[in-house]
């Protein structure tokens, strides 16, 4: 019996995690949760395009891990990890996922984007025709954000012409199904958006597979506009306020910014009333996603090489087996070595 596609993604995480995480990993990866052991793993097994992209239950994750365990497409190394089989392997071998999936860049401004968005196509739509509707959206920050949007352009019916040539640039560049996915979703003032679950109907796909096509569309859309805000003004304007050149949670934004005014690890822990420890995930964090930012001060460039000879040696990510391996390194060096390899996206 073949897998289904969220069983093939959890096999998939399997694989890059390599028996050296639970399946905890995987449920807190697929569903974002901003822990710096999460966020670090993401980027180390080359999972962050996966970060916040399925909502799922720890059950559903549980009882998948079963059934591949009972296909023998994976063997239990312990009481919750696993490793892939050479069958699981060969499972994979023409699996893919969405070429534009990029969860950990746009984990901050997905969900928010998509709100505006099919609130302000409902609300457009509605003030054209000329009809009353209950918002599709509820959360009083969407509803201020597109109210204010509105009041500040005016013409409804402009307006309208304006973000259905700016939605048909996009949308021309995508395929037919992509495309469905996500203009069904929309609401109008003569229908209702499809759920996430009667798409995958319509479409006779599995559930799991349309949501991450409709983020795949979610992300072409904020990649797309990022780069070509001036064919896109409108749609970019939805998300100039979240846009972020560097992805980092909120607290590690605070301690990069003292950072760059020179403050020393135990000045910030100091100013910030945190654990030395905290600002250690922190420097991790900032590490694994600025490409520029320099470990020099923290890992010297031989003690670096050092770490990575190890970790390749030994073909662990493992940072108690690499330390057992080497005397004079601290475990926060140890991170530090890998999350500058884990700069990149990885091979899908």
């Amino acid at each position: 019996m073949m897998p289904s596609y969220l069983a093939k993604v959890v096999l998939f995480c399997l694989s890059r995690l390599n028996g050296e995480r639970s399946l905890a990993a995987i449920y807190h990866l697929l569903n974002g949760k901003k822990s710096a052991q999460t966020l670090q793993d993401s980027k180390w097994y080359h999972l962050d395009f996966l970060f916040g992209t399925l909502a799922v239950q720890k059950s559903e994750i549980l009882h998948i891990a079963n059934r591949l365990e009972h296909e023998r497409l994976i063997e239990r190394i312990d009481n919750d990890t696993y490793k892939v089989t050479e069958k699981g392997e060969a499972a994979l071998a023409q699996f893919s996922f969405p070429a534009y999936l990029n969860g950990l860049r746009y984990v901050n401004e997905t969900e928010a984007f998509w709100r505006r968005l099919s609130l302000l196509v409902q609300t457009i739509s509605n003030l054209v025709h000329e009809t009353t509707f209950e918002p599709i959206q509820r959360d009083e920050e969407t509803l201020l954000f597109v109210k204010r949007w509105l009041l500040s352009r005016r013409n409804a019916a402009a307006l309208a012409q304006s973000l259905y040539e700016e939605l048909h640039r996009l949308l021309s560049r995508l395929d037919e199904k992509e495309a469905n996915v996500f203009v069904w979703r929309l609401t109008s003032y003569e229908r209702i958006g499809l759920t996430n679950e009667q798409v995958a109907l319509v479409l006779q796909e599995d559930p799991a597979y349309t949501q991450l096509l409709f983020q795949h569309v979610l992300h072409f859309f904020l990649k797309t506009t990022e780069k070509e805000s001036h064919r896109f003004p409108l749609l970019f304007s939805l998300r100039a306020d979240l846009y972020e050149t560097i992805p980092l949670t909120s607290s590690t934004k605070k301690t990069y910014e003292l950072l760059q005014q020179g403050r020393t690890l135990d000045e910030i822990a100091r100013i910030r009333r945190l654990k030395r420890s905290t600002i250690e995930d922190h420097i991790v964090e900032i590490a694994a996603n600025i490409p520029h930012f320099s470990i020099a001060p923290f890992l010297s460039e031989e003690k670096r090489q050092q770490i990575m000879r190890v970790a390749e040696k030994l073909r662990t990510k493992k940072l108690r087996m690499i330390k057992e391996a080497l005397e004079d390194v601290s475990y926060f060096q140890i991170r530090l070595a890998l999350a500058k390899r884990g700069d990149g996206d990885g091979d899908r």
